[in-house]
């Protein structure tokens, strides 16, 4: 298969591009696309051939649920037959944006999307070129990161292409994914709601909309984004929480012990600490207080130091408040917790 590259300018999206990204969807076919949050792999949810097209293509287990990607508000009522005034206030707040509601499926959802659950994530995606592209598409999307099942999600169409060349039919080009790290997944049906995934919706921001936000804290699988081990490079991944000189002196005796076992070494550092690490493979992640910076260059970061083939990568944490959450979230999974 060959995989077709268009690329279109958010800022004036050309129509004729995006009709032939959405016959592709009509035809069954897959097409991934930008969003505010990473690179989506999209099918139409309405089609389960299609729909198992993107298994295949990630390497995927079908146990592990998908989200489906709606244009509107409106169009929640074609996914589900239980929404509460929650889901409603939630959906004003935030939609478009990078929060995903968990609700009761309706019958029209295919089990293939949902693994077989009785609930179903739905969100309305922020980025002009995604929603251009699911209202041509005529029907929701289901789609999951558009990257091999495991590795760091895609942030540019690039890095949709590292992994997924020849395996799909298309991909828009629409620039860099802004916000970094995926959607935060909330479930509704629990009592009190439950957020399966920290993403690009804080909790803080969460609770003040709805109250009794909690963190999930159990080991079944609900919604995507909850494997032990995820979101990881070919690199092995070591996390150093905390912060100030202690994390950089316990990061710099790991680098120099596998140094002495002749691995290559990546360190993962905040911007202000650069420095401290002189003779060894730094990258910056950015600034330790610009969250929403780290954030968006976390997969980027990860992806070139396996580019640069380095054995190990050693990762700065970084302070567990707002976007935060959700990076530590990531780190965790990409180095197996």
């Amino acid at each position: 298969m060959k995989t077709e590259i268009i690329t279109v300018n958010p800022d004036n999206i050309n129509p004729v591009y995006i009709k032939t990204a959405a016959e592709k969807i009509k035809d069954g076919g897959l097409v991934a696309f930008p969003t505010e949050t990473v690179y989506g792999l999209g099918a139409d949810a309405f089609n389960p051939k299609a729909v198992a097209k993107i298994f295949e293509a990630k390497k995927r287990p079908f146990e592990d649920p998908l989200i489906v990607h709606i244009a509107q508000k409106e169009d929640l009522y074609k996914l589900t037959e239980d929404i509460s005034d929650s889901a409603l206030k939630l959906a004003d707040e935030f939609w478009p944006g990078p929060l995903t509601l968990v609700l009761k499926k309706s019958k029209n959802i295919p089990d293939i999307i949902t693994a077989g659950l009785d609930t179903v994530a739905i969100r309305v995606p922020a980025d002009k070129v995604a929603l251009a592209f699911i209202k041509f598409s005529e029907t929701p999307i289901a789609a999951p990161s558009a990257n091999l099942f495991g590795r760091p999600s895609p942030t540019t169409a690039q890095h949709v292409l590292d992994d997924l060349n020849e395996k799909i039919d298309i991909v828009i080009d629409g620039g860099r994914a802004l916000i970094g790290v995926e959607s935060t997944i909330l479930d509704l049906t629990q009592n009190p709601p439950v957020v399966l995934r920290p993403g690009g919706v804080s909790i803080e921001k969460l609770k003040k909309v709805v109250k009794g936000v909690e963190i999930y804290k159990q080991d079944k699988i609900l919604s995507p984004g909850m494997y032990p081990r995820h979101y990881s490079p070919k690199a092995k991944v070591m996390l150093v929480e905390g912060n100030g000189n202690v994390q950089v002196k316990k990061i710099k005796n790991l680098a120099c012990r596998f140094n002495l076992q002749e691995l290559s070494v990546g360190i993962l550092a905040k911007e202000e600490n650069i420095d401290k690490y002189n003779g060894f493979k730094v990258k910056s992640i950015g600034q330790g207080n610009d969250l929403a910076v780290c954030a968006s260059n976390l997969f980027s970061v990860l992806r070139e130091f396996d580019k640069e083939g380095v054995d190990t990568i050693i990762a700065e944490g970084v302070k567990e408040e707002e976007l935060g959450l959700a990076i530590m979230n990531r780190l965790r999974k990409a180095a197996g917790e």
